[in-house]
This record gives structure tokens, C-alpha cells and sequence, in this order.
């Protein structure tokens, strides 16, 4: 049984419930939480009101915060090292994100900045044990986002959410950099499911490959 993940990582569209998972998953291991916290981002509101003045803005504080990740990941390890043993660490965001949102929001010439920027100012990027890509509907994003009284989704601009969650799909389909184990949250409620959290570390154990699909048929 695979049980020595020391860096995992839970990614998906808005509304999939990356978030919440994270939470629990790091509460079931008793290790170290990293969380994006995208509401503490002083731009992303204007993204949403006008996504074209507001976008580069929006991404480079994402940058800035993300440049601090890899070494808060190795501080982690030297912790566990010291104590001989491991120190675990789940994120809620996947470093290469901006692979997802950079071409799809920002014009060329902003791209060309945001790389050039990045490749100054992001240290080299730890490569995760596991990735939990959580795969979910636009339209079942929507009703999560609804139902937990996320007024953002109010300001998106049209087809925004639908273009996220197509832009998650490719870049998961191509994806292998790290094992990925695909979970479609339409069907799974892994926070609220005792059940269903059970099977998810039934999977994350006992993951064989580079890629895994996780459904309610293996239960």
C-alpha cells in the first residue's frame, strides 16, 4: 500500500470542492495545509467586473504568493528529516496553474510579461507524490457555489465558468507530471460522504501508475 505521500496536491475548477477537501484531507493526516485563500487576492473582484484591465494584475499576485510555496515545502522536509520521519504537506493549488488561466485571460503581450516575470521570481517548482484533480459540470459548480452563498459567481463574466472548467479538462488530459487520480465530484461528495472519503483513501493507498479514475463502481 502506497502510504508515503509527502506532497499532495488537491486541484479543480471553482466550485469542485478542492478546498474542503484539502481541509479534511490535511485534518486526516494531522500534517501542514497550503491554501490559496484566492478572497485575499485586492484584485480578483475587478477581474470580475472587467476581466480585461484587471487580469494581469490578477494573476501576478497569484505569482507572487505561489513563489513562496516551494520553499515553505522545503522547510517541511527539513522538519521531517530532523525528525526523522515525514512531514507531510497538502495543497489546494496546484503550482503550474497558471498554465490553466494565463492563456485564457490574458492577451498575448500580458503573457509574455507574466512568463518572463515568472521565470524570475518562481523558484523550482517541487514536483507532487499525488495529484487529486477533482472533475465536476460547469453546471454542478454552479449549484455548489450557489448553494454555499459564493456572490462572486454573480460578477462572473458570461461563459466564464464554463471556459474554466474546459480549460481544466485539457490541461488534465495532458497532464504527467506528477500520478494523477481523477475524481468526478458530480457523483462523489467525499467532505459530507463518510463513505465516499473512505474510498478516496482506499484509492490514494492503494494507487498503482501514473494515472487512476476514481468512481462509485470500485466501492
Amino acid at each position: 500500500m502506497q502510504t508515503d505521500y509527502r506532497y499532495i496536491v488537491v486541484e479543480g475548477p471553482i466550485g469542485s470542492g478542492k478546498s474542503p477537501l484539502s481541509r479534511k484531507l490535511a485534518e486526516h493526516f494531522g500534517c501542514t495545509l497550503l491554501s490559496e485563500q484566492p478572497e485575499q487576492n485586492p484584485f480578483l473582484e475587478q477581474f470580475y467586473l472587467n476581466a480585461a484591465n484587471h487580469g494581469l494584475a490578477t494573476e501576478l499576485y497569484f505569482l507572487l504568493r505561489r513563489a513562496e510555496v516551494p520553499k515553505l515545502i522545503a522547510e517541511a522536509d527539513e522538519i521531517g528529516n530532523a525528525n526523522h520521519g515525514m512531514q507531510r504537506v497538502v495543497s489546494d493549488f496546484l503550482l503550474e496553474k497558471d498554465q490553466i488561466f494565463v492563456p485564457t485571460i490574458l492577451r498575448e503581450d500580458e503573457q509574455a510579461l507574466y512568463w518572463q516575470l515568472k521565470q524570475k521570481v518562481m523558484p523550482e517548482i517541487p514536483v507532487p507524490d499525488l495529484v487529486i484533480y477533482l472533475q465536476t459540470s460547469a453546471g454542478a459548480a454552479e449549484q455548489q457555489l450557489r448553494q454555499r452563498g459564493d456572490n462572486h459567481i454573480n460578477l462572473f463574466p458570461p461563459g466564464y465558468l464554463q471556459q474554466i472548467h474546459d480549460e481544466y479538462h485539457r490541461y488534465f488530459y495532458l497532464y504527467d507530471r506528477a500520478p494523477l487520480l481523477i475524481a468526478n465530484t458530480d457523483e462523489l461528495d467525499f467532505v459530507d460522504n463518510p463513505e465516499h472519503f473512505e474510498l478516496l483513501l482506499h484509492a490514494i493507498a492503494n494507487l498503482r501508475g501514473s494515472r487512476h479514475y476514481l468512481n462509485l463502481s470500485e466501492r
